[in-house]
């Protein structure tokens, strides 16, 4: 006896029968345990040679030891099991595959006719395990006999082995048109009908701005479920369904534990669109872990229905289990106009799936659900034709009147370059900012749900933004060195018409040139309008605007053309707000002529080689010198040839050994005498300038020719035209640059404060190098030192 399995007692030992109470009785060596346990039943042996062999019952057959009553038997009878019946653990257990007939063979468990297995093709892919092919075999020969469950886990191994295009494979059932289709074979791939002709489409009324997709998944044995519950947790917020607000693409990635999603093998899902209770098929595009899509193959269409979350499958070469999962899910909206109501959108979905192999080293898996929009066009190519047209002809022309000015003045023929950048780059910015602005406005009156611009707007908006401000840059650069080399002189009238005869004059360098000199270097980079103020009052409108802006869609088009509204609006108050200042205390540049007719002195401005800007400052007028007031007090010198000859000869002249005269000395004595008209040949007259020349700030006509200079003069001008070499002068280059340059940085970062720094940190840097290069070209020109 032996302890028995609960431990609590003793049983008899393994070919022992028990005889009493506490007492058991081994078998011997020719016998064996009855079935009950209770008897010790011979065997049929024989005595060969000294050793005695007892026979064993064939594969086939059971040992039998009782008679049907439990009576023990005589002797041990092998008995074989009846037809549909196999001997597993000596027990005959109905085996289906064993009513097999002689034309017929088993295959994993079923039986199938050695002909239709010989009349399917060699399986070529090598893809599928052998144990999975014989799966394969025997779920297509039970659909061909119409059976339901068979069809659909058939089904499902083909959208497993991504509807595979081998003869032989899981899909040969749907690629083989002379195969008799089974009256159960669901549909895999999306057809084109008289009712429903782009599949996947639906149709969006007005104020309609979401749409929600739906999941309908196919289990292996033949059910499935159709879910539209959205309220999903972290595990499967990257799963369908899911609803989609349109015009907002959006990324969401999850990582996930394999566990998680192993209870999704042998499935497969079809995405729906659920809109007003009518579900419409979504055509599914997969791609393999390789990154190549599906080949349409022997496949009437490369619209599928099906798509899978995970597969196991038994590797050919290690045996071993590898997985594939789905890795990015990206669902495609195309939107475009409907042309039978506008007030209508089409909308046609897609969703394209990618796989990827789990690596055996981790548990988890990350997946990606992705939602892109293709949008329809917004006007945005129109507007840029129109706009782009009017203002390019129109900014071209004047740019081009500009540059005539510019040479006939003594300028460079290169400076076209800079004033058609100029031109164009006005042109870019204006026309994107106003076709943005119309395609904005017309969405959200048309369809009452406004649609963010299509991909192609974007770049073209984003490319011209980019080039303005480039381009606006060049004419920043040109204007800033142009006004950091040009000739400035101070006329000083001592020099001309000393107090009594055989006076002393003053040092040039004195505390009046001094004073002058400073009072001109504050004023080369003034402006009429502070672009600190402007950043600041531009920050605090798109704060204020924050509420609105978050109906807006999530395009950088209509984001830019939002901050550009801030920035000229911020712009155009502060601008009227200077404007009432100076009309109340006095605008800041009336301040330079004072200070010229306090020290005695005047300025004199080369902006081009033939063209200046004078300011009058002598203070002691007497009846022996030419009274120059009202408008001629400031004006602008047309320079005839030879008075610009004399004067480069005289500024760079060096006296002789032993003169006492300087150049400054000898530079006001000429032109003094050339503005008291006491020189011989060179004399000047005064003349008005046209309305058309005032506007466009250009000459239109040749009013002297020969030494005749032309002294020109506005009758209600306020500002000294010496200003038109500072800062002030090129207030709209400057202004827009940096309403350029902050729109730019808007697109470029979508940070509002990170634009302002930027713009604020490029002023800064351009304004102390304007300072620094025109503060050293002050210093050469007159010699004084501030």
């Amino acid at each position: 006896m032996v302890p028995s399995a609960d431990g609590f007692g003793c049983s008899c030992a393994e070919h022992s029968v028990p005889v009493g109470i506490g007492r058991c009785k081994p078998c011997n060596a020719t016998e064996v345990v009855s079935a009950d346990g209770y008897t010790c039943v011979p065997r049929r042996c024989q005595n060969v040679s000294g050793r005695i062999a007892c026979r064993k019952c064939p594969n086939d057959y059971i040992t039998v030891t009782q008679n049907i009553d439990g009576s023990p038997l005589k002797e041990v009878q092998c008995v074989k099991c009846a037809r549909g019946f196999k001997p597993i653990n000596n027990v005959c257990a109905r085996c289906e595959s064993c009513t097999c007939a002689k034309n017929q063979i088993i295959v994993r468990g079923i039986c199938i006719p050695k002909t239709y297995v010989n009349s399917r093709p060699k399986y070529e892919e090598n893809s599928l395990h052998p144990l999975a092919l014989l799966d394969v075999v025997k779920h297509e020969y039970l659909c061909m006999q119409n059976d339901l469950r068979a069809c659909h886990a058939l089904a499902n191994e083909c959208v497993r082995n991504f509807y595979s295009t081998d003869a032989a494979g899981p899909c040969r059932l749907w690629i083989q048109p002379k195969l008799t289709t089974p009256k159960a074979l669901p549909r895999l791939i999306v057809e084109s009908t008289l009712e429903d002709k782009n599949p996947g489409e639906t149709y969006l009324g007005r104020k309609k701005d979401s749409i929600l997709i739906a999941a309908a998944v196919f289990l292996s044995d033949g059910r499935f479920k159709f879910t539209t519950d959205t309220n999903q947790d972290h595990n499967t917020s990257c799963r369908l369904p899911v609803i989609i607000r349109i015009g907002r693409d959006f990324s969401r990635d999850c990582i996930i534990n394999v566990s998680k999603i192993t209870e999704d093998l042998n499935e497969t899902i079809s995405p729906y669109l659920y809109a007003d209770g009518k579900l419409v098929q979504i055509p599914v595009y997969p791609r393999k872990p390789n990154g190549q899509p599906i080949q349409k193959g022997t496949w009437i269409s490369s619209k599928f229905k099906r798509f899978f979350v995970i597969d196991s499958s038994l590797s050919i070469v290690t045996n071993a289990t590898n997985y594939v999962y789905l890795r990015t899910m990206e669902i495609k909206l195309q939107i475009e106009r409907d042309k039978a109501s506008p007030s209508s959108l089409r909308v046609q979905v897609s969703v394209e799936v990618s796989y990827a192999s789990k690596s055996p080293l981790s548990e988890s898996v990350t997946m990606t659900l992705k939602v892109t929009h293709v949008m329809p066009e917004a006007g945005v190519h129109r507007g840029l034709e129109i706009w782009g047209g009017v203002l390019g002809c129109l900014l071209t022309l004047y740019a081009m009147v500009q540059w005539r000015g510019v040479v006939r003045r003594g300028g460079l023929y290169v400076s076209v370059l800079p004033l058609m950048a100029a031109a164009i780059s006005d042109t870019f910015y204006f026309a994107a900012w106003f076709s943005t602005l119309h395609a904005l406005a017309a969405e959200a009156g048309t369809l009452g749900l406004t649609l963010p611009l299509s991909q192609a707007e974007e770049r073209i908006v984003m490319a011209f933004v980019y080039t303005a401000v480039s381009l606006k840059a060049v004419k920043v650069a040109w204007f800033n060195f142009n006004q950091c080399r040009c000739d400035l002189f101070f006329l000083d009238w001592s020099e001309y018409n000393p107090p009594y005869k055989g006076a002393a004059t003053e040092k040039y360098n004195s505390w009046r040139a001094s004073t002058l000199a400073r009072e001109w270097s504050r004023m080369q980079t003034m402006r009429r309008v502070s672009p600190g103020y402007t950043v600041s009052l531009a920050l605090l409108v798109l704060h204020l605007l924050v509420p609105w802006r978050s109906y807006l869609p999530p395009s950088q088009g209509y984001k830019w053309a939002v901050a550009t509204i801030a920035w000229w609006s911020s712009y155009a108050t502060l601008l009227c707000f200077r404007w009432v200042v100076d009309r109340v205390l006095g605008s800041p540049t009336a301040a330079l002529p004072k200070i010229c007719s306090s020290v005695g002195l005047s300025l004199l401005v080369f902006e081009e080689e033939h063209y200046a800007h004078y300011i009058h400052g002598r203070n002691d007028d007497t009846k022996d010198l030419r009274s120059i007031a009202g408008p001629l007090a400031a004006c602008r010198v047309v320079c005839a040839p030879q008075l610009r000859i004399v004067y480069k000869q005289l500024s760079m002249s060096i006296p002789a050994l032993g003169e006492t005269e300087t150049r400054q000395s000898l530079l006001s004595r000429f032109l003094a005498a050339f503005f008291e008209r006491a020189l011989d040949g060179l004399s000047w007259v005064a003349s008005e300038r046209t309305v058309f020349e005032r506007l466009l700030n250009v000459e239109l006509n040749t009013r002297e020719a020969g030494n005749t200079s032309t002294l020109l003069y506005d009758p209600d001008e306020g500002t000294p035209s010496c200003f038109a070499v500072t800062w002030w002068g090129e207030e709209w280059s400057l202004a827009t640059f940096e309403a350029m340059l902050f729109g730019s940085l808007m697109m470029a970062t979508d940070e509002p404060l990170i634009a302002a720094l930027v713009t604020l940190l490029v002023w800064q840097v351009m304004m102390r190098l304007r300072k620094g290069l025109g503060n050293r070209n002050q210093r050469e020109k007159t010699d004084v030192q501030m």
